[in-house]
C-alpha cells in the first residue's frame, strides 16, 4: 500500500461545473494541492467539472522522463502518465469532493495501457496534456471511503493511453492506528552476511547512479534484488513519508524488469498494493517472466509480506475502445 497525505497548507475550494470553460496550461497549481513540496514537481495546471462525476484536467510535462529532464525525442515515459493521474486524483478529491485536509490517501491498485500512438509519440518541447476523467465511489464506511478514477490522457487530440486508480481515503486516526500496528509487527531481520552491490546505471536504464533504486544481494539469484534508493532523491522523496512510497516501488519494478532483459519501458502495467513497507526494513524485489510471452511479473516483499506486485506488458493497445484482461 502507499498513502498520500494532504498538506494542512492546502484548503479545498468550491468549484462550479464548467463543461465549456477552456482549461489553462499557463501556471502550475500550488504544490500542496497535489501533496508536493517542490513547485517544479507539480504537473497539473487546471481542472474543471464536466458532469456529476466527470472532469477535465490540464497538465504540462516540462520534462520527458519521470525522474529527469533528459530523453527528448524518446517515447512517452509510462510512469510520467502514472504520476500525472496520481496528482489528478489528489487534486480532484480535495477541490471537488471535499476530502478534508490531512486525510491520507491509500493506493490499492493501478491499471495502465499505452496506445500504439502513445508509445511512438516522441515529445521534444513541453507537452500540454489533457485528462478526461471519471470518478466512482466504490465503498463507504465510517473510517474510510473507496474511490476509483479512470482517465484517458491525450496530447493534441491524440490519445496517449488510459490509466485507472483505485484508492481509499482514510480518517487520520484510523490510518494512524493501522500504521502503528504495522510498524510494531514488522519483521526486522538481522545482518545479511555480506554486502550488496548497487546496479550499474546502464542496467537500470539511466546515465548515472542518482536514479538507481536496486542492488544485488550477496547471494542474489538472477532476477532478485534489494531496494536501495537514495533517500534525498528530489522526485521520489519530494516530501517525508512514513512508508515506502508507491511510486518508488513502481520505478523499482521497471528497473528490475529491465535488469533481467525486458525492454526499457512497459506499455501496460497492472499493479496491486497490498501492504505498507517500512522505510527501515529491507525490501526484496523479484522479476520473473510473466504468464504470457513478452510480460514480466514483479513483486516487492518485506519480511515475508508482499507489499506490491505487478504484471508488466510491452505491447501497446491499438485503441482504447475495449479493456484487456491482462498485459
Amino acid at each position: 500500500m502507499s498513502s498520500i497525505t494532504a498538506s494542512p497548507r492546502y484548503l479545498p475550494t468550491t468549484a462550479l461545473a464548467a463543461a465549456d470553460r477552456r482549461l489553462s496550461f499557463r501556471h502550475r497549481l500550488p504544490a500542496a494541492a497535489v501533496h508536493k513540496t517542490a513547485p517544479a514537481e507539480v504537473l497539473l495546471t487546471d481542472a474543471a467539472r464536466t458532469g456529476d462525476d466527470r472532469f477535465r484536467v490540464a497538465a504540462v510535462w516540462h520534462r520527458h522522463r519521470f525522474l529527469h529532464r533528459g530523453g527528448a525525442g524518446l517515447p512517452v515515459d509510462p510512469l510520467l502518465l502514472v504520476e500525472t493521474v496520481r496528482q489528478a486524483l489528489i487534486h480532484l478529491s480535495h477541490r471537488f469532493h471535499g476530502v478534508p485536509q490531512g486525510h491520507p490517501f491509500v493506493l490499492d491498485s493501478l491499471d495502465l495501457e499505452l496506445t500504439r500512438a502513445g508509445s511512438t509519440h516522441r515529445p521534444v518541447g513541453p507537452q500540454q496534456v489533457l485528462l478526461d476523467a471519471v470518478r466512482t465511489r466504490t465503498t463507504t464506511t465510517p473510517h474510510r471511503t473507496g474511490l476509483a478514477l479512470d482517465t484517458v490522457l491525450s496530447v493534441d487530440g491524440v490519445p496517449l493511453g488510459r490509466a485507472g486508480f483505485r484508492w481509499e481515503v482514510r480518517h487520520p486516526e484510523f490510518y494512524a492506528l493501522v500504521r502503528d500496528r504495522a510498524r510494531r509487527t514488522a519483521a526486522r531481520p538481522g545482518p545479511s552476511g555480506g554486502e550488496s552491490r548497487r546496479l550499474a546505471p546502464w542496467e537500470a536504464g539511466y546515465p548515472d547512479d542518482r536514479h538507481v533504486l536496486l542492488a544485488r544481494g550477496p547471494q542474489g539469484a538472477p532476477g532478485e534484488f534489494l531496494l536501495d534508493p537514495v533517500p534525498g532523491h528530489p522526485v521520489l522523496f519530494d516530501h517525508p513519508s512514513d512508508h515506502v512510497p508507491g511510486m518508488v516501488l513502481l520505478e523499482a519494478f521497471r528497473q528490475a524488469a529491465r535488469a533481467t532483459g525486458a525492454p526499457p519501458d512497459p506499455a501496460r502495467i497492472r499493479a496491486a498494493f497490498t501492504a505498507f513497507g517500512e522505510p527501515d526494513v529491507p525490501v526484496a524485489v523479484t522479476a520473473r517472466p510473466g504468464p504470457t510471452a513478452g510480460t514480466t511479473e514483479v513483486t516487492a516483499v518485506q519480511g515475508g509480506t508482499t507489499l506490491a506486485s505487478a504484471l508488466l506488458g510491452y505491447e501497446p493497445v491499438d485503441d482504447l475502445t475495449a479493456r484487456r484482461d491482462a498485459p
